[in-house]
């Protein structure tokens, strides 16, 4: 089998780690270093030989200014017509749920986005659900994991605790983001939409108090989020307060995070960091 990523950042680099270099072969593009160049401005050159015979795609790219999707505006026909194609992953964001004052939500919630961030990355979904491809769409949650995490800004005292009341977040440790992926792989369902996020939404100020105990560092002090001078995408994070399921994914995937909650994501990063395993 032959996966190509349009995106090889975190995401992508860690499912491709899982998968077994005997049964796979891997390639994907870069932003702005690396083999195979694309940051959305101009095509991918050679993209003839780079999706040839490819079976499964990631689509691991935000959308850009002025398009819906940076791949489909160069790619679409190209990809339309791969004859080997079996999956593609697109890789969108809870944000596309918008604000529920705190509520749940799951995959059958409409989406109502408040911020062109959740706008335009609910705008790509539709444009790849509406093309006769098989498309699963993954809603990911704030990801975290080694080398994506806030001990290091607690243990240099750079982190900023933002308090802001009943406030919660979804997150998700990027191992359970490729378990998930690799479970929608070996099971593909076209035209799916999988919530991939943990079982315990918190605010960032318990996250940031846990790893504060976690690391024996004293708890740092909250700023108002009134108070906070955030830039505007900081703020964006803020403006929308909601609860994500992910029941679903559990049923449809038979997938369970290794990580059920921040608590035990963050100890297990922190138990390698001291193994000198990370």
């Amino acid at each position: 089998m032959k996966l190509f990523c349009f995106g090889l950042g975190y995401t992508a680099s860690h499912l491709i780690s899982e998968l077994s270099p005997s049964s796979w072969q891997f390639s994907g593009t870069h932003k702005s270093a690396g083999d195979i160049l694309f940051d959305g401005s101009t095509a991918l050159v050679n993209a003839g030989e780079h999706l040839k015979d490819v079976t499964h795609l990631l689509i691991s790219i935000p959308p850009n200014a002025g398009q819906i999707d940076p791949v489909l505006h160069h790619h679409k026909e190209q990809i339309l017509n791969m004859p080997h194609l079996k999956w593609i992953g697109y890789l969108s964001a809870t944000s596309v749920y918008g604000d529920h004052n705190g509520d749940w939500v799951d995959e059958n919630t409409i989406p109502e986005p408040t911020e062109s961030r959740g706008q335009n990355r609910l705008d790509a979904e539709q444009l790849w659900q509406s093309l006769d491809l098989p498309v699963h769409i993954f809603r990911l949650g704030g990801i975290y994991g080694p080398d994506r995490n806030q001990i290091g800004a607690v243990k240099d005292n750079s982190a900023k605790k933002i308090i802001k009341k009943n406030h919660t977040f979804s997150r998700i440790h990027i191992d359970d983001i490729s378990a998930a992926l690799i479970a929608s792989i070996e099971s593909p369902s076209p035209n799916a939409i999988y919530n991939i996020v943990d079982d315990l939404p918190t605010s960032s100020a318990d996250v940031l108090d846990f790893i504060c105990q976690l690391v024996n560092e004293p708890k740092i002090e909250g700023i108002a989020f009134e108070d906070a001078n955030l830039s505007d995408m900081a703020k964006s994070f803020y403006s929308d307060n909601k609860r994500v399921r992910n029941d679903l994914t559990k049923a449809k995937l038979n997938w369970q995070p290794k990580f059920a909650n921040y608590k035990q994501g963050y100890a297990d990063i922190l138990e390698k960091l001291e193994q000198g395993l990370l």
